[in-house]
């Protein structure tokens, strides 16, 4: 989220590029949809990738034919730090107030990167959680969803997954210099990319795919 309004303002302030232009970027970065059909076996997919809560957890999420016939999501969570998951129930979320934990069948954390635009990259080490759909349509139709990320390391990593205030948001940066100069419209730009987006965009995919 922070590097996402520091490109956004910057290139602002700079009339370097329109509004219009920074979303159509921003949506490329961010909140990635794809799709496909095996040609093998006619099987189709769905993938929303490039979701972040609070700029340090990321997911993406991922459905096929079985898994939508037995009624599973699976989800990758981590961080864009090179760091190893924490073992057992490391994943935990909270659905306005409600929490879920779950567990990863990896041994082993993956570690990734990911590309974006404007020559930005990051790390993405992640393990996989197989969730039932109805949590997912759960966050999709929340208002506030969190997360919490338990580390190897015996630390934790959590963020928040849905819309910020322009006073969190100034609160989470106190002490960077550019952050007073952030208004509500660069917030309010921001917030359509938000991890929470990115689950609603995940359920619209699933309810319009012909399975």
């Amino acid at each position: 989220m922070r590097k996402l309004l520091a490109i956004a303002l910057f290139c602002l302030l700079q009339g370097c590029v329109s509004q219009a232009n920074i979303e159509k970027s921003l949506s490329q970065m961010y909140n990635v949809s794809s799709s496909g059909t095996s040609q093998f076996d006619k099987s189709k997919h769905i993938r929303v990738t490039k979701m972040f809560c609070s700029n340090i957890v990321a997911f993406e999420l991922y459905q096929d034919t079985p898994k939508h016939n037995n009624g599973i999501v699976l989800l990758n969570a981590g961080t864009k730090t090179i760091t190893n998951i924490g073992t057992g129930k490391a994943l935990h979320i909270k659905i306005d107030g409600k929490a879920y934990s779950f567990e990863s069948k990896d041994i082993l954390t993956e570690h990734d990167k990911q590309y974006y635009d404007y020559g930005i990259t990051s790390p993405f080490s992640h393990k996989s959680f197989v969730v039932p759909e109805t949590i997912v349509r759960e966050i999709a139709s929340s208002n506030e969803f969190l997360v919490k990320l338990n580390l190897l390391n015996h630390t934790y990593v959590e963020g928040k997954c849905s819309p910020v205030t322009l006073a969190e948001y100034k609160e989470a940066n106190k002490g960077s210099s550019w952050a007073n100069d952030v208004t509500q419209d660069g917030i309010d730009s921001a917030n359509k990319y938000s991890a929470l987006n990115g689950f609603r965009k995940f359920v619209q995919m699933m309810d319009s795919t012909k399975w």
